[in-house]
């Protein structure tokens, strides 16, 4: 019985995907975007912006994937979050795939991919004393896709920050972290916050580290359903904007 109702749920989560397909229009709207500037996906949809000017209008920084698509369904508006990325075990965004559970697509505006960069960045004053790295502090999703450089370093701690790479920047540079923090994330946030230096790069696992997101339209489901369910229906609405509406973002 429960094996049935899964089948249900993703059959129904694929007719509603393949429906979306015969009407890929875009209506203006405010954007609702994972994370907040000088995240990766702040770099995405800039670039999807460059490549697709018609699609541009006001992004909205919510943070995670689940408080993008409540946010985007109570304000009619659009979500535009991480869905998988080619380093993490199953590929998918757990953060999304937990989203899902509770909010579905009603239509999907885009599909785009972009190489993902890995940099260590340090407050300057730490640079300046020498201080060693001693703590790593970055999106979980990040710390998974830096294991070989991590082990380079002896004795290294790391702390998650679910608010992701921006956020735990944002803290390495204002001196919230102890000294010895460094902050993995994206190379642009060295410009976001001018007291932080680059002190490596390129230290993500596998140098063809790419990251796809899906710009939707979402609603809440009546009932929540289970992760399982969640994954097959993320994996569906996937597979269907890849057909919509395929970019690859390039550096």
């Amino acid at each position: 019985m429960r094996s049935k109702a899964l089948q249900r749920i993703v059959m129904s989560a694929a007719l509603m995907a393949s429906s979306v397909l015969a009407a890929p229009t875009w209506a203006s709207s405010d954007i609702y975007v994972q994370a907040s500037k000088g995240s990766f996906n702040n770099e995405a949809i800039a670039k999807l912006f460059a490549q697709r000017p018609a699609l541009k209008h006001d992004t909205i920084y919510a943070g995670t994937p689940l408080n993008v698509m409540k946010s985007a369904s109570e304000h009619d508006a659009y979500a535009f979050s991480a869905v998988e990325n080619t380093t993490i075990k199953g590929q998918l965004v757990q953060a999304t795939v937990t989203a899902f559970e509770h909010y579905k697509p009603t239509a999907l505006q885009a599909y785009v991919t972009m190489p993902i960069e890995m940099c260590v960045l340090m407050n300057k004053k730490d640079v300046a004393a020498n201080t060693p790295i001693s703590l790593i502090a970055s999106h979980p999703a990040a710390l998974k896709q830096i294991d070989r450089w991590k082990h380079s370093i002896k004795g290294l701690k790391e702390q998650a920050i679910p608010a992701g790479t921006a956020e735990s920047a944002r803290r390495v540079a204002q001196g919230e972290l102890p000294s010895g923090t460094a902050a993995i994330g994206s190379c642009a946030l060295a410009s976001l916050y001018t007291n932080l230096s680059i002190v490596d790069k390129g230290v993500q696992d596998n140098q063809n580290n790419a990251t796809a997101f899906i710009m939707m339209k979402v609603t809440k489901r009546d009932h929540a359903i289970s992760e399982q369910a969640a994954r097959k229906a993320l994996f569906a609405a996937i597979k269907q904007a890849k057909q919509v509406d395929q970019l690859t973002l390039t550096k």
